[in-house]
């Protein structure tokens, strides 16, 4: 199953945070471009030394590690654009990239979550969509191949639960309840062909 790994990006600085910065984002983008991730990483690292806040800086940082397969902390860096941008595309974005961070670790539960936080930012993002519809049905897919493993095991536990071993004691007291039963049957069969006559088989 294919999932689309295109990694939502921002090229331009939106807010101007900071001459300073801009130019180090600037210089990100243009290595970025260029598949050249070091450097864009370095560059970024740079504009976020300049101004810690700069979620554009973050953002594509996070897309530099993730092109790097720096999975782990390309979401630390997507989870805190999230925590404090209040742009709403870029919280769907870093949803929908934080997504396919959790598919690349084969997390399929936790890329559902991002890809549906992501929709909920906005709705009308087909890729998004169509990427968490494929996490779904390959998180079934999986559970189908389980099931029948898991449903085996139990019927086998639940048996050997049941019976518990049955120790000296234990038998010695059957059998006499067994013995005491019989005593008793053959008390009453005696009692009822000493004074009673026998009905009549019908």
């Amino acid at each position: 199953m294919k999932f689309f790994f295109t990694i939502a990006f921002i090229f331009s600085a939106a807010v101007v945070y900071g001459q300073q910065a801009n130019n180090y984002i600037q210089q990100g983008n243009d290595a970025y471009r260029k598949n050249e991730f070091d450097a864009a990483v370095e560059n970024y690292k740079n504009a976020l030394r300049k101004d810690p806040d700069n979620s554009i800086a973050r953002f594509n940082l996070a897309n530099a590690l993730q092109k790097q397969n720096e999975t782990k902390e390309a979401k630390k860096n997507y989870d805190e654009v999230i925590e404090k941008t209040g742009i709403n595309s870029l919280k769907a974005e870093s949803n929908y990239n934080k997504g396919l961070a959790f598919i690349k670790e084969k997390d399929l539960l936790q890329a559902i979550t991002s890809f549906k936080q992501s929709l909920k930012e906005n709705p009308n993002d087909d890729d998004t969509r169509e990427n968490l519809q494929k996490a779904l049905n390959e998180l079934k897919k999986q559970q189908q191949q389980n099931q029948p493993q898991n449903k085996n095991q139990p019927k086998q536990n639940p048996k050997k639960q049941k019976q518990p071993p049955l120790n000296k004691d234990m038998m010695q007291q059957k059998f006499n309840e067994l013995r005491n039963q019989e005593k008793q049957l053959q008390q009453k069969l005696q009692n009822k062909s000493g004074g009673i006559q026998p009905e009549k088989d019908w």
